[in-house]
């Protein structure tokens, strides 16, 4: 399964996320899945005005996968990641959540597919085997 990788980017350790994502990655793919991730948009992209970066890179990439992984790690929202999370509810697109076990003060374990909830970044990795 081709699955899109959404998380909060903006105010986040961008160093430690990408070590993180390139872990998440590799244990997609052991699974056989073929993830797909944005933290920095490409430098022909990067100059777009923010509607147009959306539209026409994030939502293209995410409209060729066929799931939708969200990972919340704290509970800080994420504009960018609320606006992926509205555009794939307009498709028939499988919404995967991993949130980490103490965020309370969300809606979209309604909205998921299938949740995942994990104890820290260790946990998470394990847990993302579960992803059907």
């Amino acid at each position: 399964m081709k699955i899109f990788i959404g998380q909060a980017v903006t105010g986040e350790d961008r160093e430690k996320l990408k070590m993180e994502c390139s872990e998440i990655i590799k244990v997609l793919k052991e699974m056989g899945h073929e993830p797909l991730l944005i933290i920095d948009y490409p430098e022909e992209v990067r100059c777009l005005p923010q509607r147009e970066r959306l539209a026409n890179h994030c939502f293209k990439n995410i409209d060729e996968c066929d799931a939708f992984l969200v990972i919340m790690r704290n509970g800080k929202k994420s504009e960018g990641m609320l606006m992926e999370i509205g555009h794939i509810l307009d498709t028939d697109k499988k919404i995967i959540l991993a949130i980490n076990k103490n965020i309370r003060n969300t809606y979209l374990r309604e909205i998921a597919d299938q949740t995942i909830e994990f104890e820290d970044f260790e946990d998470l990795k394990n847990k993302l085997k579960e992803i059907k």
